[in-house]
């Protein structure tokens, strides 16, 4: 071992293949990070129909939002298009987060033990969503851009009315107390937007400084991207499969992706601050949109 610290001796294929498999490193990735190869690699959670692995799914998204905390408030910052709702921002408000967990184990894991059931929150462990909980709160205390589009509320409204639709609600009650939620989160977005800064899961601001900026663009975002700096460390965030992600951190894609979100930005409408006229015609469309699911429940 000291040999081959020293560099006297080279690692075989099989010690380096060791290496990587504990400590869960990819050869592949630091190839790429060191060569001008087009190639990159992605790490990203292996889910599966068994609830436990959506367990670890949320555990490992509260772990990587503890680690970022751990820098200094200065360099620490997420770049969010979003072309859904960001996914943190849904579990400041149990009920929508009980929805959300529901429908991602019921309708895209397939997961055992939902497919007979109608969404109530008896049927989501209330471990779950003190985790979400505590992802929120990471969250809030983060420096944040999110930059939203016309279309980034729509997949949420759209899959609260597949399950009307379906009758897969255990009541009307269920199905309004979700809408409400919705309504009392654009609200509080709406809020964090005017403060520049993020309210807690208490609605305490969670900062003193300005930590939030809402950025609204004209054009179709087209996938969730998130972009997390911690100090000189940049980690690229891609979704797929509705809520999963893969990450890399290597740079050249981390700068390819940095640069678009720049671009994008550039090419946005800051809604945040004081920019008042705006950020109430883009928060009444929506207001709009969940009033005509709201009406359509009522009615059916």
């Amino acid at each position: 071992a000291y040999r081959r610290i020293r560099g006297e001796t080279a690692l075989s294929i099989e010690e380096i293949a060791l290496l990587c498999k504990h400590f869960k490193f990819s050869f592949d990735a630091f190839i790429s990070a060191n060569t001008t190869s087009n190639s990159v690699s992605f790490s990203y959670q292996q889910l599966s129909s068994h609830v436990n692995t959506f367990r670890e799914y949320l555990e490992n998204m509260r772990n990587d939002l503890a680690n970022m905390l751990k820098f200094p408030e200065n360099e620490r910052t997420i770049i969010y298009a979003a072309e859904d709702i960001p996914v943190f921002q849904h579990f400041a408000h149990s009920y929508l987060t009980a929805f959300k967990i529901f429908y991602w184990n019921k309708s895209i894991l397939n997961a055992p033990g939902f497919d007979d059931k109608k969404f109530d929150t008896v049927h989501v462990d209330n471990d779950l969503l003190k985790i979400a909980r505590d992802i929120y709160d990471c969250y809030s205390k983060l420096n944040s851009i999110e930059v939203w589009s016309d279309d980034t509320v729509t997949s949420t409204l759209k899959q609260v009315e597949f399950y009307w639709d379906a009758g897969a609600f255990h009541s009307k009650a269920d199905a309004l107390k979700v809408c409400e939620e919705l309504n009392l989160l654009f609200a509080r977005i709406n809020k964090e937007a005017e403060m520049n800064v993020k309210l807690d899961s208490n609605d305490k601001p969670s900062s003193s400084e300005n930590n939030y900026a809402l950025y609204h663009s004209d054009v179709m975002i087209g996938n969730n991207c998130v972009m997390a700096q911690m100090g000189n460390m940049k980690g690229a965030y891609i979704s797929y499969h509705t809520f999963n992600v893969m990450l890399t951190t290597n740079p050249g894609f981390c700068n390819e992706t940095d640069l678009w979100l720049k671009n994008l930005i550039k090419k946005s409408n800051l809604i945040s601050g004081v920019a008042e006229k705006q950020r109430y015609r883009f928060f009444k469309r929506i207001d709009e949109s969940l009033k005509r699911l709201v009406q359509k429940i009522e009615n059916d």
